[in-house]
């Protein structure tokens, strides 16, 4: 009789497990290979055209080296849209962190009706960037908006307040949109990181410290400061890249009041057809974006993530 395979697929399974134990990295290869090859080749062909002159009106993609990052960095919108980037991205990313945490706190109690009011916070996060646009554009309205009636109700206002076409109220008005569509899944995240704290440990803080604030301070936030970072640094570089919601509601005016580094991407690619200068604002946005990441973990402690 032929013998048995048993031994030799139990050696097999037995050198596998020993080299999986020894390199745990190559558990993740199915999942991680992938996502790699899905990121390194546009990322690849990005940065190549960046560096060659890719007109679509033009034939040919000849070698220009930096000259489409030098044409961008002296343009006259790139101070300007740099600027509006950097200063969205440090309004609404600390904003949508903070509203997060104080609604997830609201409804981690039991009330009547939080089940309901769960589920409409978490509505905005379902809602396609275009049709959070149209909502706040009625809300923003000035003829026949909800906000100018409500203050009209209140007698805190007579005319109405152009929110949208003034260069000092539309980066306002888009913020509080982007704030609003940005906050549920801060809100779902911060809840899972309430739920895993020790209820022993809740009820201990409760007995020794009265306060509300004292006890959110010295116990609750130690235990969900990774995910309160994890928030910042996600919502920082969602905001640095918005794009959808900011040019449906203002399409980046009035003037360059509301023009993003991400509008002049779709403007440079679609509306001048000049694909490398496009990919170049692209790979400066990569570039701010890893600064500003960079920046955030730079400032934190280095036990932050270390285990208990």
């Amino acid at each position: 009789m032929p013998a048995s395979p048993a031994p030799i697929c139990s050696g097999w399974i037995a050198n596998s497990m020993w080299t999986a134990n020894r390199y745990p990295g190559l558990w993740l290869l199915p999942a991680l290979l992938p996502v790699a090859l899905l990121t390194i080749y546009p990322v690849a062909s990005a940065l190549w055209t960046s560096l060659h002159q890719v007109m679509l009106l033009l034939p040919g993609e000849p070698f220009v080296g930096f000259q489409n990052y030098q044409r961008v960095l002296t343009s006259d919108y790139f101070t300007a849209a740099l600027v509006n980037s950097l200063l969205f991205t440090l309004v609404s990313a600390p904003s949508v962190v903070v509203l997060g945490v104080l609604i997830a706190l609201f409804l981690k109690r039991r009330f009547f009706g939080s089940q309901v009011v769960r589920s409409v916070v978490l509505l905005p996060w379902v809602l396609p960037g275009a049709i959070s646009a149209v909502l706040w554009m009625w809300v923003f309205n000035p003829a026949f908006g909800i906000l100018d009636w409500a203050l009209r109700g209140l007698h805190l206002i007579r005319d109405p307040i152009p929110w949208l076409s003034s260069p000092q109220l539309a980066p306002v008005a888009v913020i509080v949109a982007h704030v609003w569509t940005q906050i549920p899944f801060a809100v779902v995240l911060t809840m899972t990181a309430l739920a895993a704290i020790n209820a022993e440990t809740l009820e201990a803080a409760a007995i020794d410290c009265r306060s509300s604030f004292k006890r959110f301070r010295y116990v609750v936030l130690p235990e969900i400061r990774s995910m309160v970072v994890v928030l910042l640094v996600y919502n920082a570089l969602i905001a640095f890249t918005s794009y959808d919601l900011v040019y449906a509601m203002t399409g980046g005016g009035p003037g360059t009041a509301t023009t993003l580094l991400s509008f002049e991407i779709w403007n440079e690619s679609f509306s001048m057809y000049d694909f490398g200068a496009g990919s170049a604002v692209a790979f400066i946005v990569v570039a701010v974006s890893a600064a500003l990441i960079i920046a955030i973990t730079r400032a934190l402690p280095s036990d932050l993530f270390a285990s208990e």
